[in-house]
């Protein structure tokens, strides 16, 4: 069971990653044998569990009778996923700052750490390392939230920030130009830079509201590049 359950995994994943990037196109139908083919002869039934799995976070849709399709994108959709989005960071960062304490900004220290890094590479080779610096991107913006003392609502951020991930990879992997790329990239980092330095020093107001800015502003790039 488990080695099934892993290969299942490894499927998702990897369509998760192709059609997050556009190699997968928007509207595209996903033929049983050609995924089996693609990905290493997985079984059938074992692609329609992936693809199902993928269905319910969106990236695929199912019509009855004709099989499964890569899910359309639309400029409504990323409005309304980042603008939920924005709000929920926000509301749990300012109780994650009214709860600060050592090891909490610590820890928003060593993820930004962590993300400056990766963004160095990034901005020397976006292809190969932007779904690192997606991951990268995640775990810093989680770190700025798990302080809230909610469950709940921490698990609603990630399930929006893993619905606007799609969004995000596709816009991202189609900045080609090396300076309005390194533009984007560094405007992210000083963004990001801003924000951590509110947080350590307990602004709520003004790290609620950088975060905000900092995610609807993407929100602009992404349907820039679309």
């Amino acid at each position: 069971m488990g080695g099934k359950n892993s290969i299942i995994s490894t499927l998702v994943d990897e369509l998760r990653r192709d059609i997050s990037l556009g190699v997968l196109e928007p509207g595209q139908k996903l033929q049983i044998e050609a995924i089996r083919s693609k990905y290493g002869g997985v079984s059938a039934p074992s692609v329609r569990e992936a693809l199902s799995t993928l269905a319910g976070e969106k990236y695929v849709s199912g019509v009855d009778q004709r099989g499964f399709f890569v899910a359309k994108v639309s400029v409504e959709e990323l409005a309304d996923l980042t603008r939920v989005r924005a709000e929920l960071e926000r509301l749990a960062l300012l109780w994650s700052i009214d709860r600060s304490d050592r090891a909490w900004r610590a820890y928003v220290v060593a993820k930004h750490h962590i993300l400056r890094e990766v963004e160095g590479e990034f901005s020397t080779s976006m292809a190969a390392s932007i779904l690192d610096w997606d991951e990268a991107n995640k775990e810093f913006h989680l770190a700025l939230t798990r302080n809230c003392g909610s469950p709940s609502l921490i698990e609603l951020i990630k399930n929006q920030y893993d619905l606007t991930r799609r969004y995000r990879l596709m816009a991202y992997s189609k900045i080609v130009e090396s300076k309005r790329r390194m533009d984007w990239l560094e405007r992210s980092i000083v963004e990001h830079e801003a924000i951590k330095e509110s947080v350590l020093e307990s602004r709520s107001e003004v790290a609620g509201n950088a975060l905000v800015d900092h995610i609807t502003k993407a929100q602009s790039d992404l349907e820039a590049s679309r």
